[in-house]
């Protein structure tokens, strides 16, 4: 009777313990846990393997059907579920804020970036396409040309040498053949994502027109894009972009990116074994702290 009794206990444990009596959040953790475990007792037997590049572990993510390639709704959906992440929470302090503008100018340029990705054009973009994404980020560590693109940029279109950026530098910058192609031949140096710069000059222009994360085709006018670019780099309210104005922003903007980086790069592998970045919240609250520092310095 006893014996009996014990099996009646464990067949009665057993069913509490079956997957399906867990929220799928609940085996989310548990397999976290697990394998935070394993690397913990296995760190002194063998070095950590690195991390895999980010447009790998974004090319998992994304893919949501598995057809080994990415399409603009899976992209949508994906940016749609980080920008819920960063707005988890009732409080609301400053670094979260500045995290969500910066997921919502994604947003906004997503469609823009997406169509420079997709070199071939077929509307989805592939493995190789998305390695530009980890050459991106490459770019904005110390010495990798990020700064030094901007640097000319900026040169190219302050055309009286004042060291700030007037809406009219702008605007005449993005109607300036010239400079135009001189940016493209810059950009192309970084990103050799076409056969020649010419290619990439669209992209330029659109580029230098939507400065801040505005969007030419969600705006009436360029101007108008311009303006509002303008607003979210002019810290001071004078009217114009200092060169300090852009390099802090860069330098803000370029640490939060790779914040979020390594953050994906380190949960990546796993959220995609369950579904995506959906599934994020069930491990994070934000962002955080991932410990990089960002290589910054003045414009």
């Amino acid at each position: 009777r006893i014996r009996g009794k014990e099996n009646q206990n464990s067949s009665s444990h057993r069913m509490l313990l079956t997957p399906a009596k867990f929220p799928r959040r609940n085996l989310l953790l548990i397999s976290l846990l697990v394998t935070t475990h394993h690397h913990h007792a296995t760190a002194q037997q063998q070095p950590r393997p690195p991390l895999q590049p980010l447009g790998e572990v974004l090319h998992q993510l994304l893919d949501k059907d598995n057809d080994q390639k990415v399409s603009k709704s899976e992209v949508d959906t994906q940016l749609g579920m980080l920008e819920k992440i960063f707005q988890e929470g009732n409080t609301i302090n400053e670094e979260e804020q500045s995290y969500q503008r910066l997921i919502q100018s994604l947003k906004v340029v997503s469609p823009t970036l997406f169509e420079f990705l997709d070199s071939n054009g077929d509307g989805y973009l592939s493995k190789r396409e998305l390695k530009y994404v980890t050459k991106f980020e490459q770019s904005l560590k110390k010495n990798g040309g990020m700064r030094d693109f901007l640097r000319k940029v900026f040169d190219l279109i302050d055309s009286n040498g004042d060291d700030q950026l007037s809406a009219d530098e702008l605007m005449k910058g993005s109607d300036n053949d010239e400079v135009i192609s001189q940016v493209a031949v810059n950009f192309h140096e970084i990103f050799p994502i076409r056969k020649t710069p010419r290619e990439l000059e669209s992209f330029v222009r659109d580029v230098i027109a939507s400065v801040g994360g505005s969007s030419t085709s969600s705006i009436s006018n360029k101007q108008e894009a311009i303006h509002l670019g303008m607003k979210y780099l002019d810290d001071n309210n004078d009217g114009f972009i200092q060169r300090k104005e852009v390099g802090k922003h860069y330098n803000s903007a370029g640490k939060k990116f790779m914040d979020v980086s390594k953050t994906v790069k380190q949960m990546g592998p796993m959220l995609a074994m369950f579904g995506g970045m959906d599934n994020m919240n069930d491990f994070m609250g934000g962002a955080g702290n991932t410990g990089f520092h960002f290589m910054g310095g003045d414009l």
